[in-house]
Formats: C-alpha cells, sequence, structure tokens
C-alpha cells in the first residue's frame, strides 16, 4: 500500500505541475492580447476549468494519501480487473469512433475549407503516431 502512496504523491507533484503550466500559459496569453502581438481573445474557459479539475484532483488525492480507508478504496477502485477492462473496450470503441468522425469532417471540410481540411488531417496523421508510441511502450512496460 506504501508504494500506492507513492505513486498518488508524485501524481500530486504532476498535477501541481500541470496547473501551473496551465495558469503560466493563460497569464502569457492574456498579457500577449493586452499587447496587441495576438488578436482576439484567450479561452479562459479552458485554463479555469483545467487549473479547477486539477486542483479538485489533488484534494481528493491528498485526502486518500492521509487517510488510510480512503487510500485502500482509491487503490481497489484503480486496480479492480473489472473496472480495468471496461475501460480499455470503452477506449478502444472511442478511438475507433474518433478515427470515424474525423475522417468524416475531412472529407466535407474538403469541399468547405481548405485549412480546416488540412488540420484535420494533420489530427488523423498524428493519430496513429501516438498510437504506435503508446503501443510500443506498453509493450516494453509489460
Amino acid at each position: 500500500m506504501e508504494e500506492f502512496r507513492k505513486k498518488l504523491r508524485t501524481k500530486i507533484v504532476l498535477y501541481w505541475i500541470m496547473a501551473a503550466s496551465l495558469l503560466i500559459a493563460l497569464i502569457v496569453l492574456q498579457v500577449l492580447v493586452h499587447r496587441g502581438v495576438l488578436r482576439g481573445e484567450t479561452n479562459m474557459g479552458f485554463f479555469v476549468g483545467g487549473i479547477t479539475v486539477l486542483i479538485m484532483n489533488i484534494m481528493r488525492m491528498r485526502k486518500a494519501v492521509k487517510d488510510d480507508a480512503a487510500l485502500k478504496q482509491w487503490y481497489v477502485r484503480n486496480t479492480d480487473e473489472r473496472t480495468i477492462a471496461v475501460q480499455q473496450k470503452a477506449g478502444n470503441f472511442t478511438s475507433l469512433f474518433t478515427i470515424f468522425l474525423l475522417s468524416i469532417a475531412a472529407i466535407a471540410a474538403s469541399y468547405i475549407n481548405e485549412t480546416v481540411y488540412w488540420t484535420l488531417g494533420a489530427a488523423l496523421g498524428v493519430y496513429p503516431l501516438v498510437y504506435l508510441g503508446a503501443l510500443a511502450y506498453y509493450n516494453k512496460k509489460m
């Protein structure tokens, strides 16, 4: 259980780093927009929402690290084989469905706007690279 507690502590640190990165990015973008370097508005809702979700998760994990009962419940939830299998099946379906929707959107965009078409095409091109990278990583890890 101590090993799992260490993993949660590491996750907490990573979440703090991500929250700080989002906050720094938001501030930099706001300054650039204010100075006229960038036009338009920053998507403040994205940044604030991301920071809020990260901080909420940090608070939940800190509670689990401090309380043995909550840690055990967190451990069971994260190591339950059925839950893991369901998440993998849902992830596989979601990935295939996303590729399908991106493909349909790229085809439709090719008739409407070339920039959108190339953007969707780039997303479709990056997807297999990410998949192959993850596949190589997990084949080595497991």
